[in-house]
């Protein structure tokens, strides 16, 4: 997922989170020019992305260094799309903590991280999966 594709060229207005449950939501703020009556309206919207059963979060400064280490091929990773890391230390630590500590199956969580180039933050989430909402009014 690329929010770039639906975002203007100057990016997101601002990026805020908020936890509902077991779901962490990242609040995607931006505006829109259309003509209406052959005048420039600018609408806010905002999208969210919904990570579904999160167990870790993070939320760090952007460009900054990491807390863990991941493999990925280059061509997998691109700054300000969302990518899922099969191979990270952050998801095979959580993963053995999770076995010491339950001694049962544990859920099927993937490691997402996007990055907001506008507002110089990026996410880690661990989650069963990941959902981007349509676009909705802004307020």
């Amino acid at each position: 997922m690329d929010p770039y594709e639906w975002l203007p060229g100057y990016g997101e207005s601002g990026v805020s989170f908020r936890s509902v449950g077991l779901n962490v939501i990242l609040d995607i703020d931006y505006e829109k020019e259309i003509l209406v009556d052959n005048e420039e309206v600018v609408l806010a919207l905002r999208r969210e992305i919904t990570f579904n059963h999160v167990r870790c979060f993070i939320r760090e400064p952007f460009p900054g260094g990491s807390i863990f280490e991941f493999d990925s091929a280059s061509d997998e990773f691109e700054l300000g799309k969302l990518t899922e890391f099969t191979d990270s230390d952050w998801l095979t630590n959580n993963l053995s903590t999770w076995r010491r500590m339950w001694n049962q199956e544990f859920p099927n969580f993937r490691h997402f991280s996007i990055q907001f180039l506008s507002e110089n933050i990026t996410f880690h989430v661990l989650a069963a999966d990941v959902f981007l909402s349509d676009n909705l009014l802004g307020i």
